[in-house]
């Protein structure tokens, strides 16, 4: 079915202060929840979400997990299986990985050189990878091998490139077991510092906004939850969504949002 005309919220008059998801979510006709930061802490799943995610499914509002991941959606889908969450209580996963690898599969096949994290599989089977980027016809960033690989040495391995670059995750910065980390954005964001040219796919930009709607058919109403202002508020926000910022991950110390959301909860519970 087509989808409905959305216009892009303006921003919130006042961002209201909510203890349980269950206060507004009548309202909607679906979620789109982030992963990240909202359901799991990078290692184990967030207490109160299998409960949640249990009362949304009872009352008939479809959820699509999203995320800003370099890997494909199904990779995501069994990830949150493994942690525990039971696969029904959400439609699916759509990923920027995903959306990177639909897109390169409508284009010719060229070779890449791949930037990730030292032993993640990422599925793209759609490429012919390259071990010099100095071969490449594109860099494809899905991933940021920090603290292993600093800045500095990201630096090195891009100078003197001028190959267009594929950003599969904005994400600036990342949740590690060393703290907070430069993201795949960061990488992307010092190469085109550097003079080069970045093409940027996933939150917040509208493409993933609009796979994520389609599979669960493009309510009227949706609610973009998420735990970055920058990603998940100002998607959501150009997307035609109400935003609702949960102060866990990247916001667990912050008062202030710039955009600022429509909701804000200490963490997401019914």
């Amino acid at each position: 079915m087509p989808a409905p005309a959305r216009r892009a919220w303006p921003g919130a008059a006042s961002m209201q202060l909510l203890e349980h998801l269950s206060a507004i979510a009548g309202r909607f006709g679906g979620m789109l929840i982030d992963q990240f930061g909202v359901i799991h802490d990078g290692e184990k799943l967030y207490p109160g979400i299998l409960d949640t995610l249990a009362h949304l499914k009872r009352a008939g509002i479809p959820v699509v997990v999203m995320t800003n991941s370099g890997k494909r959606a199904d990779a995501n889908s069994r990830r949150l299986v493994a942690m525990g969450l039971d696969r029904s209580l959400f439609v699916d996963a759509m990923s920027s990985g995903e959306i990177a690898y639909r897109y390169l599969s409508a284009t010719a096949p060229r070779r890449v050189y791949l930037i990730g994290r030292d032993g993640d599989e990422y599925g793209f089977d759609n490429i012919e990878p390259v071990a010099d980027p100095r071969d490449a016809e594109l860099l494809l960033i899905l991933g940021s091998n920090a603290p292993r690989t600093s800045l500095d040495q990201y630096r090195e391995i891009l100078s003197g490139l001028t190959v267009p670059a594929l950003c599969c995750n904005p994400d600036r910065l990342m949740l590690t077991r060393d703290g907070l980390q430069p993201a795949p954005g960061a990488i992307a964001s010092l190469y085109e510092e550097m003079g080069g040219t970045v093409e940027w796919i996933g939150k917040p930009y509208p493409q993933i906004y609009a796979a994520a709607l389609s599979l669960i058919g493009n309510p009227a109403e949706a609610l973009c939850i998420g735990d970055s202002a920058e990603h998940d508020v100002a998607g959501g926000r150009r997307a035609g969504l109400r935003t609702l910022i949960v102060r866990t991950g990247l916001s667990a110390d912050l008062d202030r949002f710039d955009p600022e959301p429509d909701y804000l909860m200490d963490r997401l519970t019914w």
